[in-house]
């Protein structure tokens, strides 16, 4: 796990083992530090991110949730998106057998969004809740994504983003370089791992560059919606 301060993005490869073993570690206390470095919020980002899957998802197809850990969003897809049928995958397999056994997720796979095992145009969506961050190479997964996409199909995805407003995203870092550790104290997990979790916001695109992406992978922009004074932001795109 250490390696992730040393490796670069561009040996996917490696990238990919090492987020693997950090969240292998992390899996059983990750969703009570992220409830608590949101102050509970979570919860409700990923319903507003199923309220967007709702206005365009065709049920006919299944959802591909791509990084699932321990099944929140199909968790709370059945109360409120009941028609979806959820696949949960997930590079890291103690998530699996969390999402599994605790009854969030019906039906897990472990797969890298990097290389998506499907034939073409065989899902309806694709969401993701706190990845996009993580990918070694965010081109070649909303490639991946619009390739298995019906026509007409959706991807809504989830992440933290860095505020433009210098006050706000000075403040939201020296949160998070707080929080973040302090839940690990608290809950027992590793605390290096969530300081790599608190540079990995760096990682992410702007939403302009995010969206400029979307587009040049094929993909039409419905929404973006900005939450938390711009932490937090779910891009919801469409294959036309």
């Amino acid at each position: 796990m250490d390696k992730l301060t040393q490796i670069n993005k561009s040996d996917a490869d490696e990238w990919r083992k090492n987020v693997e073993d950090m969240f292998q570690e992390i899996a059983d206390t990750y969703e009570k530090i992220n409830t608590f470095i949101s102050m509970g919020m979570d919860k409700g980002w990923r319903l507003k991110l199923l309220k967007r899957l709702k206005q365009y998802y065709d049920p006919s197809h299944p959802v591909l949730d791509i990084g699932c850990g321990p099944g929140s969003l199909s968790a709370l897809s059945k109360k409120h998106l009941p028609e979806a049928r959820f696949l949960s995958s997930d590079i890291c397999p103690r998530f699996l057998e969390i999402a599994a056994n605790s009854g969030n997720a019906q039906e897990v796979l472990r797969l890298s969004a990097s290389d998506l095992p499907f034939k073409n145009e065989c899902t309806s969506a694709v969401t993701s809740a706190f990845v996009l961050r993580n990918l070694p190479d965010l081109e070649r997964f909303y490639k991946e994504c619009y390739r298995i996409l019906r026509p007409g199909g959706v991807i809504s995805m989830l992440d933290l983003t860095q505020p433009k407003f210098k006050p706000i995203s000075f403040f939201h870092s020296l949160y998070m370089g707080i929080a973040l550790p302090l839940g690990a104290k608290i809950y027992g997990s590793r605390i290096e791992a969530y300081e790599y979790l608190d540079r990995s916001i760096k990682n992410c695109l702007a939403p302009q560059d995010m969206n400029e992406l979307l587009k040049k992978c094929g993909f039409t922009v419905k929404h973006t919606d900005s939450l938390c004074l711009g932490t937090v932001t779910i891009y919801t795109a469409v294959k036309e």
